[in-house]
């Protein structure tokens, strides 16, 4: 114990030492220093003072710039509006629109620039408030702060939807309000079917449930709000439309061209493509059936035999039927004639010999016997 005591003592005299010794070297080097200061010439010593300022000023702007890029700098994380305005991001998750033309910035630094356009004006955010940009200059339009728009849709057909103290109203590109702020907003109101944006003289308007309709561009209801989606019009100006899981259309004047009780429709460019109680068929626009059966896949269907030679396995052949599919069920057909044996109501299909199929009830989830006519022969 009376070793290390003084084992300590020696290491505290070595490190009083040695801290002397850097104080009278550095007491010294300062009158050195000190002495040089007092014999150089004014002018060498205003040159050495100045270097010492703009070397510290220096450091302290390219400190201060690091720091800066580092909070507020570009992201790179740029868009394209068109082939002469880009969205620069910035690393604070602001934005602001370039003009690679003219060169310049056309917007302080904002929230965000939608890249939905369809006509010349497209909407921007600031601070919770919505205005629009010219997409062709990238110069602002309507300003965000200088009205108290929450939320704001793009100009379509001369007209934009924009929401203020919770209703929706429509404006023109003088920022005058055309049609009044007397509508519902809904969350579940999806931008992706065009709500809020006209499309051949309509609109898609919802209530404050969801339920969507059409209005005019006089704000007039032409569909009543009754339907749980609407799609944007296509072939001939025909819009989908859904309500309670099924599917409807409505021609180019909001007519009901076929009422909602189908399970699936597609618009093509020569008719309609139309599925409901397990039949695929289509017509044209003037409701003439051109195609009476049409399935969306088709699945060969093969029947097991025993094989001779082993019974431990079970050779498969192909049969003359083959399972097709249609809105999520399944019927039979024949293979050589292509016409149906039975509808598309099952909820699988397999076949257990060359006679007989096995078919499955959607509902109940029982399996039944099948003979090559369609006809039920045992349901257990």
């Amino acid at each position: 114990m009376k070793q290390l005591s003084q084992i300590f003592q020696a290491l505290l005299g070595v490190a009083a030492l040695i801290c002397t010794s850097l104080i009278a070297v550095g007491r010294l080097a300062w009158r050195i220093v000190c002495n040089w200061w007092k014999k150089s010439s004014k002018w060498f010593r205003l040159a050495i003072a100045s270097s010492l300022v703009l070397f510290s000023v220096g450091f302290i702007v390219i400190v201060g710039m690091v720091i800066y890029n580092e909070c507020y700098g570009r992201n790179y994380n740029d868009r394209q509006l068109n082939k002469d305005l880009r969205v620069y991001s910035f690393k604070d998750g602001t934005c602001r629109v370039y003009n690679r033309d003219l060169r310049k910035y056309t917007t302080k630094k904002i929230s965000w620039v939608s890249n939905y356009v369809i006509d010349s004006l497209t909407v921007y955010a600031d601070l919770g408030k919505r205005g629009f940009i010219n997409v062709n200059t990238g110069e602002v339009v309507i300003d965000a702060h200088k009205n108290n728009y929450s939320r704001a849709w793009v100009f379509s057909e001369g007209l934009a939807a924009v929401m203020k103290d919770g209703k929706v109203g429509f404006i023109n590109t003088a920022n005058e309000v055309v049609i009044p702020f007397s509508f519902d907003y809904s969350d579940k109101t999806s931008t992706g079917y065009g709500s809020y944006v006209f499309r051949d003289g309509y609109s898609i308007v919802s209530t404050e449930d969801g339920r969507m309709g059409l209005i005019d561009v006089k704000g007039r209801w032409v569909v009543e709000p009754v339907y749980d989606r609407i799609h944007h019009p296509q072939e001939r100006g025909c819009r989908i439309v859904v309500e309670n899981g099924k599917l409807g259309v409505l021609d180019s004047l909001c007519n009901k061209k076929y009422p909602t009780e189908y399970v699936h429709i597609d618009i093509v460019s020569d008719g309609f493509v139309l599925s409901k109680d397990g039949r695929m068929w289509q017509e044209d626009f003037e409701g003439r059936i051109v195609k009476p059966f049409m399935v969306e896949q088709t699945d060969w269907l093969c029947y097991p035999v025993n094989n001779e030679t082993c019974n431990e396995y079970v050779d498969y052949v192909l049969s003359d039927y083959a399972m097709y599919k249609v809105g999520g069920a399944y019927g039979i057909l024949n293979r050589n004639s292509g016409e149906p044996i039975t509808l598309a109501v099952y909820s699988d299909i397999k076949m257990i010999s060359k006679e007989l199929f096995l078919v499955q009830l959607i509902e109940s989830k029982d399996w039944c016997l099948m003979d090559l006519k369609g006809n039920i022969v045992s349901d257990k």
